[in-house]
């Protein structure tokens, strides 16, 4: 352990604010959460924050904003499934499946050691659907059981947009919608990825303020982009490529 006193004032008041309950469940689960993330830090480079309110604010109230967007993605779906992309240290995936229950989440990843924490993250707090993956997202999204299998996709701090764009939108099915965290300079990367939005897809559909920023950290705006139409199967491109050189 890291020895680092866990307080969850940012937590609290997160949910307060978007009408949720701070129960004594969700109060021990977060607890725990935080507990193993900062033992497993110390070994395994899950994020470069190392002391816990820099975590609780840039990694958890960051993931609990976007909890309207996962909502309203949800809204009359009776199995709501949602792929979180390069989930690193489980955020926002964890998170967001601590007060969506019901949520179906897979965590994907492609470092082994991330994986292997999330996976006991999973089993410590009796997570019964969410599911991590080793893999990378250009070779899972052609997997017939994963491709257009999603209600929602989620990447934080994974790409510019547009290579995020290639590694989310082939898992969604049509009308289904992809989350992005983003700073406030973000219209030079708009633009740079309209053409990816369009070979993919995609249609953007909201780019608004993130909520609860002011107790968060970096990210200030949320892009939300609906998958139009079901994304052409050469998507993505072998892995590696969807990085080296974005869509343009």
């Amino acid at each position: 352990m890291s020895g680092t006193t866990i307080e969850l004032d940012l937590v609290r008041r997160a949910l307060e604010r978007l009408g949720e309950p701070f129960s004594p469940e969700r109060e021990r689960a977060f607890c725990r959460y935080a507990e193993l993330l900062l033992e497993w830090n110390q070994r395994v480079n899950l994020t470069g924050l190392e002391d816990w309110p820099s975590i609780e604010r840039r990694l958890i109230v960051e993931s609990l904003a976007l909890l309207p967007w996962v909502d309203r993605a949800c809204n009359g779906v009776p199995t709501c499934r949602m792929i979180d992309v390069g989930s690193g240290a489980g955020v926002p995936g964890i998170p967001l499946a601590l007060v969506r229950p019901q949520l179906a989440v897979t965590l994907l990843d492609a470092t082994a050691k991330k994986v292997r924490f999330l996976e006991h993250v999973v089993q410590e707090l009796r997570l019964q659907h969410v599911r991590p993956i080793h893999e990378r997202a250009e070779t899972l999204a052609h997997r017939p059981d994963h491709r257009g299998r999603y209600d929602l996709a989620t990447a934080r701090a994974l790409a510019h947009l547009a290579t995020a764009l290639e590694l989310t939108l082939p898992f969604l099915r049509p009308g289904g919608l992809a989350l992005f965290p983003k700073g406030t300079e973000i219209e030079q990367e708009l633009a740079e990825s309209r053409s990816a939005l369009d070979q993919l897809g995609g249609e953007l559909l909201a780019v608004d303020s993130l909520p609860l920023a002011d107790l968060g950290g970096t990210a200030s705006t949320i892009v939300v982009v609906r998958a139009a139409r079901a994304c052409p199967p050469r998507f993505p491109r072998r892995p590696g490529i969807p990085a080296k050189r974005p869509l343009q």
